[in-house]
């Protein structure tokens, strides 16, 4: 790439302490833009990383397509996505995860449809999930798009309807970097950040969403961190309505807004919201987060009746009594929570790793002396002695607080 050949695309990457995963997309991106020809950039901002992450950005300072920044202090994923974007040089820029890749002839294809048409200032497409895991492989998009649809600038309605209609996530986008700097900044609160930085980019240019993704993201790691995708959708989908109503609110600027429309969107954005708190419930009975899982339910069953079956609500009721326990058990001090030996091996496996590493079956001797112990009941007769200091976690009493 010559120095004095104006960028086209930057590919924006925040990173935080997986250097073998950032290392893989900055070695494929490299050589596959490289191969294509066009003038690039890969944007890596670190957020102040305390794995070999610092030293590998150090060792591609040779590499001119590497514009590479350090937060002096750790910024979270989302401020991270911001600031990276801001600082893209190219005519567009595109986000990427730093576990992620792009398809690169399709992003090529993609960028010359806006090359072709000065009106486009964002391009969209629903992303390929992947399983990363040994034998993993393409799974399916996250959403889907029928046809190539344009919404044009200012047209708020028809991008409402169309991600109410299709339940669209507007995330992976190639945008054209004026469009970008009066979009993208750090998050606000209550508000889904993709819904947020669409509905900017719209009031500024068209946007339109393609059928063929051109980013593979992964879905299903062997990383034992929660992918970013993952906790969004477990934690955060409570902004996807923040999200929703924010883009609705613009759509309703519009003088011809008729009132029947504003009265058909909260039917129209709870169910959207029904069936990403539907995932989102799945998503916690599979991690083992009962409690979660227990409330989750009751946000639901406030719209729908019975979104589980009742064998199945029982039981997450039980655990997230138990797991209550456990936690508040295993908190009582620096030693491990003494279980009660009726408590199973099977119910015990139930119970979310951080919070089974915290307890024990064994019981305390003479050689503990005078230590307080927290004990971890299911029986009366449990523990045979109780000294004035131990703590008594009663498990029938949390269950009995999940109705």
């Amino acid at each position: 790439m010559s120095p004095n050949e104006p960028l086209i695309l930057s590919i924006c990457v925040p990173t935080y302490n997986r250097q073998f995963l950032l290392e893989r997309n900055v070695t494929f991106h490299l050589e596959a833009f490289r191969r294509i020809g066009i003038p690039f950039e890969i944007v890596i901002v670190d957020d102040c990383s305390t794995d070999e992450t610092a030293p590998y950005i150090a060792s591609l300072a040779d590499q001119p397509e590497i514009s590479a920044f350090r937060r002096a202090s750790n910024s979270g994923f989302l401020s991270n996505y911001a600031f990276a974007m801001q600082r893209a040089r190219g005519r567009y820029a595109v986000f990427l995860g730093d576990d992620d890749l792009l398809i690169p002839d399709k992003v090529v294809e993609y960028i010359l449809l806006m090359e072709a048409d000065a009106e486009i200032g964002v391009v969209q497409a629903p992303w390929l999930l992947v399983d990363a895991r040994p034998g993993g492989g393409d799974m399916a998009p996250f959403y889907h798009v029928a046809a190539p649809t344009r919404h044009r600038k200012g047209d708020f309605r028809a991008l409402l309807d169309f991600i109410l209609d299709g339940h669209v996530f507007p995330e992976f986008m190639i945008i054209r970097r004026d469009v970008l700097l009066k979009s993208i900044s750090s998050p606000t609160p209550f508000i889904f950040w993709a819904f947020l930085y669409t509905t900017r980019a719209l009031d500024k240019a068209d946007i339109l969403f393609m059928p063929a993704p051109f980013a593979r993201v992964t879905a299903v790691s062997d990383d034992p961190r929660l992918q970013q995708g993952n906790k969004e959708c477990m934690f955060q989908w409570d902004s996807y309505r923040g999200g929703l109503e924010y883009l609705a609110s613009q759509a309703l600027r519009s003088p011809d807004a008729a009132p029947d429309y504003r009265a058909s969107l909260f039917g129209r954005i709870t169910g959207f919201m029904l069936q990403r708190q539907g995932v989102a419930l799945r998503m916690h009975v599979s991690a083992k987060n009962w409690v979660e899982a227990y409330i989750m339910y009751h946000r639901m069953a406030a719209y729908q009746p019975q979104p589980l079956s009742a064998e199945a609500y029982g039981q997450i009721c039980k655990l997230a009594g138990i797991v209550t326990a456990a936690t508040e058990a295993a908190a009582f001090n620096s030693e491990p929570a003494v279980l009660d030996p009726v408590i199973n091996d099977t119910t015990l496996s139930l119970l979310p790793e951080s919070v089974q590493r915290r307890l024990t079956r064994e019981q305390p001797t003479a050689m503990d002396g005078d230590r307080p112990r927290a004990y971890l009941r299911f029986t009366p007769e449990f523990p045979a002695q109780l000294k004035a200091k131990d703590g008594m976690f009663d498990i029938l009493s949390y269950i009995e607080q999940f109705v």
